[in-house]
């Protein structure tokens, strides 16, 4: 607990110019408000993929299968306002293709027949995972597909976000070229994502609150560009006994900086590619096609193409911190 400092308790020639506190040094904490209510007064949670989402950042290959798979408006309704303490023992689904729940769903066979799940994803712990005590024999015993990501702990989570969404992905597109290889041509056209969802994969841990829901969070936000608090209500909504504690929080708002620097350099790289008949920066289309072969530069040419820092940039930053008010950490005592 931190013991704070008064700012008069001090003996020097200096004081504190508001309390401190002796503590660990923390993030700021991340708090989830509750989701916006629309006119009928249910919560407003949807998730809404357009044609026009950049898949190339998603990190996965077959980028026409995600946008046929994923294109669409999903969740029509929310279980926060009917939720029944009952519920934590089953598993929610949270997209048309994605389930999140406990061990003892991935162990239901009813549950995986009814709802036609086709792979379980459990995340575990490396020690539940050598004991052998976090699986599906079910799963295996009906045909169904199993897979696991095994961490150490939930700060190694962030590491096995993009595989967990690439092992979400690959099963889906299996599944999605088995059903276009039996499927039988339409008569009359429609959209892409009329068709029956090819594939259904059931996300769960031990309780099915914590890795797994984190990981089921952290596609959501990487498929659909979707905030981290979004995400936690969009999940939340359907399983509301999801806890994501302060470190979880943290970890998936570190993520999301990672997944929007991700897409900032896929899509400067793709202005850049588009700059191939106007030129690079500037330069033109007879300079691209000249030689790309150069001499390496004397030491005259180096210091020649030096930034003058005497000059006229010295004041470029100076903008940023002119409107600037700080507020000094210390008082001084000695002075009259």
């Amino acid at each position: 607990m931190p013991i704070p400092i008064p700012a008069n308790d001090m003996v020097t020639s200096h004081s504190p110019a508001q309390s401190w506190s002796f503590r660990v040094p923390s993030p700021p904490r991340i708090s989830v408000p509750p989701p916006p209510l629309n006119a009928c007064g249910i919560p407003d949670l949807h998730v809404v993929q357009d044609s026009s989402f950049d898949f190339e950042s998603s990190g996965f290959d077959n980028t026409e299968f995600l946008r046929t798979v994923t294109y669409g408006n999903f969740i029509c309704s929310n279980n926060m306002l009917e939720w029944k303490y009952e519920q934590r023992r089953k598993a929610q689904k949270i997209l048309p293709f994605l389930y999140l729940g406990p061990m003892a769903a991935a162990r239901d066979q009813s549950f995986l027949q009814r709802e036609g799940i086709t792979m379980v994803l459990a995340v575990r712990n490396t020690r539940s995972a050598q004991a052998k005590v976090l699986g599906s024999k079910t799963a295996e015993e009906l045909g169904i597909e199993s897979k696991a990501i095994d961490v150490a702990g939930n700060q190694e989570l962030i590491a096995a976000f993009p595989k967990a969404v690439a092992v979400i992905n690959a099963h889906l597109s299996t599944m999605y070229q088995l059903q276009q290889a039996k499927a039988v041509p339409p008569t009359t056209p429609g959209p892409p994502h009329s068709s029956p969802v090819p594939g259904k994969v059931l996300v769960f841990c031990e309780s099915g609150n914590e890795r797994s829901a984190t990981v089921v969070t952290a596609y959501i936000m990487a498929m659909y560009s979707t905030e981290v608090i979004k995400a936690v209500q969009i999940v939340q909504a359907q399983r509301f006994a999801v806890a994501f504690d302060d470190p979880l929080r943290n970890l998936l708002s570190t993520y999301e900086i990672m997944l929007r620097a991700k897409r900032d350099v896929v899509q400067a790289d793709s202005r850049m590619a588009g700059y191939g008949d106007a030129g690079v920066l500037g330069t033109s289309k007879s300079t691209l096609g000249r030689s790309t072969t150069s001499t390496k530069r004397t030491l005259d040419d180096a210091y020649d193409d030096d930034i003058d820092m005497d000059g006229g940039e010295e004041h470029m930053d100076h903008e940023r911190f002119e409107r600037r008010v700080g507020s000094a950490p210390f008082h001084d005592r000695s002075g009259p």
